[in-house]
């Protein structure tokens, strides 16, 4: 057992050892003194490390911390351009790091070879009180990194100096930021400018000008940004290459921050005094709704405005009633129609009177008679109806009479006449064939 760990131990010599070759930790002997209320910022190469400048910015990365923490602090910011290929440490330190050292720990790692480099930069931190004065702008041209150039630091410092002559001895820049971290969208157009936001502070009293701009852009101040408002100082800003965005550019004097303070102290004790403790609310506090006043209030609003288009219609009506009668269109659609009469085409009138259609009677002959009698006939349908003479030469003559029409109500004529040929043809069959006199 005891071998073994020895084996183990051995080989996590051997592995740290391996490691250290490739790994060289770097101490910077000057320190960087940065004053609170105060931007400072730390441009970070590769050649800090020991690596090659020509590396391209995705073959090396770069974590920053706190010494022994995992983080930064909580003011303190890293960001790397890609169109620089450079990271950059900034940010405005508080109260709470004045007078006081710490150290920055820089984990460079090369994604090509895996080589790691590190590096500890410590700075120092001094008091400076906070300025009375502060200009907060927005600058819409360029990006973060852009204003990293001491020379458009300068230029914008030159811009205050003019503007406010009283702030050269302590005119400095409190807090720079990328518009985008801060909240603000991406631009549509990826070559468009990002946006800076830029706090200049300073403990000397404001200018007569920079109060006469302060008027000016006031009514702005409910509006988020706008590009359309030009002031009176806007060539001056324009001549440096900055374009500013008025709707974010704010003066705030001692009386406005004293105002801001108290009310994000009262906010921030009553959310700790609501944090403490939640109270629900009951059932019976909750809100009931009446369906029943809800329900009369929707039937009876339209109902009401229903009966009063009724009226009004009536009144309407019921007033110009005499209106209604117009006698030039009575008139005109008099007229019309005479002339509609005239034109419309007049049947002949005939004296002749449409003949009835009667139905068409079967009669009967009597039989040995082919030719019809010129005498009254005598219709098969109702015997009763045709008034005969018993002396006419009708089929008639042959019904059997006797005594009265009552004994024999239903006289039905004689049958034709038939005259019979018999032939003998043997003494099995006989053959009896009629003829039909007609």
């Amino acid at each position: 057992m005891c071998e073994k760990l020895l084996i183990l131990l051995t080989f996590i010599i051997a592995i740290n050892s391996v490691s250290s070759a490739h790994d060289t930790s770097f101490k910077i002997e000057s320190v960087e003194q940065i004053h609170i209320h105060e931007l400072f910022t730390l441009m970070i190469k590769p050649t800090l490390f020991n690596f090659s400048n020509s590396l391209s910015n995705e073959q090396i990365r770069y974590r920053p911390s706190l010494l022994g923490r995992p983080s930064l602090p909580n003011w303190m910011n890293f960001q790397f351009s890609k169109e620089r290929n450079l990271g950059y440490l900034y940010g405005s330190a508080t109260e709470k790091y004045a007078n006081r050292e710490i150290k920055i720990e820089i984990i460079a790692l090369n994604k090509l070879t895996y080589e790691t480099q590190r590096v500890v930069i410590p700075f120092r931190i001094s008091f400076k009180p906070a300025p009375m004065n502060r200009i907060e702008m927005k600058i819409t041209n360029y990006n973060w990194e852009h204003m990293t150039d001491m020379g458009r630091v300068k230029n914008l410092k030159g811009i205050f100096m003019e503007l406010w002559p009283e702030s050269y001895r302590d005119l400095s820049i409190v807090f720079m930021e990328s518009a985008v971290r801060l909240g603000a969208r991406l631009p549509l157009k990826p070559s468009n400018r990002e946006g800076v936001i830029v706090h200049l502070g300073s403990n000397a009293q404001l200018s007569n000008r920079l109060i006469e701009l302060d008027q000016e852009i006031k009514p702005l101040s409910k509006l988020t940004t706008c590009t359309f408002k030009r002031t009176k100082v806007q060539h001056i800003f324009q001549t440096a290459g900055f374009m500013i965005d008025w709707c974010a550019f704010k003066i705030i004097t001692p009386e406005e921050t004293t105002t801001l303070s108290e009310e994000s102290t009262i906010l921030h004790e009553s959310s700790m005094l609501t944090s403490k403790k939640w109270n629900g609310i009951s059932k019976d506090e909750l809100p009931a709704r009446n369906y029943s006043e809800e329900l009369a209030v929707s039937i009876a609003i339209p109902a009401v405005i229903f009966s009063f288009v009724v009226a009004l219609l009536t009144i309407v009506l019921c007033f110009h009633h005499e209106k209604l009668h117009d006698d030039e269109s009575v008139r005109y659609f008099r007229d019309l129609f005479e002339i509609c009469s005239r034109c419309a085409p007049v049947k002949k009138a005939t004296s002749e009177q449409p003949k009835s259609k009667e139905p068409v009677q079967m009669v009967q002959y009597s039989g040995t008679n082919k030719t019809p009698p010129t005498t009254t006939l005598k219709s098969l349908h109702d015997p009763y109806s045709d008034n005969l003479s018993i002396d006419s030469d009708s089929p008639s003559t042959n019904i059997f009479q006797e005594g009265s029409p009552k004994l024999n109500a239903y006289y039905r004529p004689n049958p034709p006449a038939y005259t019979g040929k018999i032939t003998f043809q043997g003494p099995s069959t006989s053959t009896v064939r009629f003829d039909k006199d007609i």
